[in-house]
Parts: structure tokens; C-alpha cells; sequence
């Protein structure tokens, strides 16, 4: 059979697609077939995502190194487990509790500072329920030491007013940016309050978390309540910091708002991560800390993923660190 010859004006026509229209077919191609495009795209987010999760493993040495040099660095939290209780009048409980009373104030603004920011990064709007959540955080007069709390804190929705502190974890926490950072803790799940007011930014910030630190423990919403209140605290002491001129070197002065996680026993509940890998999922969520800490060069930090909160049944509030019988 004689083969077919084409015109020569047709192979000039198929040659002359116009550029946007050829453009096109390639985008679709490379959609429909969820290669190149896709994959490059996977790739750089594969890499970004190690590069940030490395920087955080060697702010976590750093700031581990830190506090071990540090006459101020808060005591581990397995260190504070294995003390026995301290009576109220014991004087390193006397001085933490006027330290915690000191700054709550300061605390109060920095928290309220960190939450809108957070709020504004993940964009979660306003609304009455988030404007609630301010009122009761604004509402904090009180510290209570509480011998019963040992090395924990906790706030209780039936008294709102005040932040209950174990007198172990008082003495334990021996500087201001250590105790700001607890403070400003308690006083995030206090604004969370007993209608969970913050849960979508709690959803948030865990899907985050996950996001960017590979193999991390799974995050249940109630770890990323946790998780989600030690950022607060981590961001409040940043803002403290800037705000606070000091002869110390800023990696130490960082450092303090973690060192409680530097524990050689790292032990998790359902409700926690376990503290290393809170420290680690902090510095993972926000870049610029662990470059505080390490003294490398920061870049501008990522913008992350709001997703939709999941609804909890019940819930309790607590800064603990072990498995406890639930208190209300």
C-alpha cells in the first residue's frame, strides 16, 4: 500500500500552535497525570521539611547544653517527678511563687499577644466565642501553690481566676522566662475555657506539627491542646525577651522557655507528647526560635495549614507532664 503523504500546510499548521494554548495542554497533561509538576512540588516540601526538622534537633542540643550551664535553668520535669513534695513554706516555693505572681501580669499581655498572632496566622477570625476566650483569659488575678500538684500546674474552670502551681514545679522553674512560659500555658487553656473556644486553632497547630516533624507521635486533640499552649508560652517568652534588654546571651535566655523538656527519662500519656518531642514539634512550628537559640541565620517563617477542629467530647485543663487522676 502506498503511504499516505500529509500537505505540507498541514505539518506548518500543527507546527504553529499558539504559546498559550500549548502551554495549556502541557499544565493539563501534567495535572491529569500527576507527574512532574507534582513531584517537584513533593520534593521541595520533602526537603523544606528536613531542613527545618534538623535545624530543630540541634536548637534542642543547644538549648539542652544550656541549661545544664545555666545557674538558672529550670529543672528537668523527670528530675522534679523523683523529688519528694515541698511544703509551702519551703523557701525555693516561697521565691517561685513571688516570681509566678510577679509576672502574671506581664504574662497575661504576652499570652493575649501570642494567641492573636497565632490566630492571625492560621486564619481563624474573629468571633464572640474568641472574643470569650480573651475575657477569661484578661480575668486571671491569682497563683495558689498546691502541695496535691507536685511538679505539675493546673487551671480549673470553677475558678477562674486562678492558676494553681505544685510547689515542686515552683521551685523548679528558676527564671522568669522559664516561669512566663508555664504561665502562659495555663492561662492559654483558661482562655480555651470549658466550651473549647480554641479548639480549631488546636486542630491547627497539630496537623501543622505533624506536617513538618517526620515520625512525630501521633496528636490526638488533646495533645495538641498541650502542644498548643506550650507554643503560646514558647512565643510569649520571645516577646518577653525582645522587650526585657539583658547581659545574658540571647540562646540562654531562649533556652529557658524549654529547658523543663531536657529530661533523660522521655515519657508520654495520652494527653502529651513526650517532653522531647514537644521540644521538638515547638522548634519545627516556629523556625525562628530555634534559630534564637542556635545563632544561625533566620528566615522568614512558613505559612502553615488551617484545617478544621474535631469535636470533643470531654475535656479537662492541666499543664501535666505524667499520667494523673484527672482533677476538676
Amino acid at each position: 500500500m502506498p503511504q499516505q503523504l500529509i500537505p505540507r500546510n498541514s505539518q506548518e499548521k500543527s507546527q504553529r500552535w499558539p504559546p498559550a494554548l500549548l502551554c495549556f495542554a502541557l499544565v493539563c497533561a501534567c495535572l491529569l497525570s500527576n507527574v512532574p509538576i507534582g513531584r517537584a512540588q513533593s520534593r521541595v516540601q520533602r526537603s523544606a521539611a528536613r531542613e527545618i526538622d534538623e535545624l530543630a534537633r540541634r536548637a534542642m542540643n543547644v538549648a539542652c547544653t544550656e541549661r545544664e550551664a545555666d545557674p538558672q535553668g529550670s529543672a528537668p520535669i523527670d528530675e522534679m517527678q523523683a523529688r519528694p513534695s515541698l511544703p509551702l513554706g519551703h523557701a525555693e516555693v516561697v521565691a517561685g511563687a513571688q516570681r509566678a505572681e510577679r509576672l502574671l501580669p506581664v504574662a497575661k499581655n504576652l499570652a493575649a499577644e501570642a494567641l492573636r498572632e497565632l490566630l492571625r496566622e492560621y486564619d481563624i477570625k474573629e468571633s464572640p466565642v474568641i472574643r470569650a476566650a480573651f475575657m477569661r483569659l484578661a480575668q486571671v488575678r491569682n497563683v495558689k501553690p498546691d502541695m496535691e500538684l507536685r511538679d505539675n500546674a493546673s487551671v480549673f474552670y470553677k475558678e477562674p481566676r486562678t492558676i494553681r502551681f505544685g510547689t515542686i514545679f515552683l521551685a523548679g522553674l528558676r527564671s522568669d522566662e522559664g516561669m512566663l512560659s508555664v504561665l502562659a500555658h495555663e492561662l492559654t487553656h483558661m482562655a480555651d475555657g470549658a466550651g473549647g473556644s480554641l479548639s480549631k486553632l488546636f486542630r491547627a497547630v497539630s496537623r501543622a506539627a505533624q506536617a513538618r516533624a517526620a515520625g512525630l507521635q501521633r496528636i490526638n486533640s488533646r495533645r495538641g491542646e498541650e502542644l498548643t499552649c506550650d507554643l503560646v508560652g514558647a512565643l510569649a517568652v520571645r516577646a518577653y525577651i525582645a522587650r526585657t534588654p539583658s547581659v545574658e546571651t540571647l540562646a540562654r535566655r531562649t533556652a529557658r522557655a524549654l529547658a523543663h523538656n531536657c529530661v533523660e527519662y522521655d515519657h508520654t500519656d495520652r494527653a502529651h507528647l513526650s517532653p522531647r518531642t514537644t521540644m521538638r514539634a515547638l522548634l519545627t512550628l516556629d523556625p525562628a526560635l530555634a534559630h534564637e537559640i542556635t545563632g544561625e541565620p533566620a528566615r522568614a517563617r512558613a505559612p502553615l495549614t488551617v484545617v478544621a477542629p474535631a469535636r470533643r467530647a470531654t475535656r479537662r485543663a492541666a499543664h501535666r507532664v505524667a499520667p494523673r487522676t484527672p482533677r476538676r
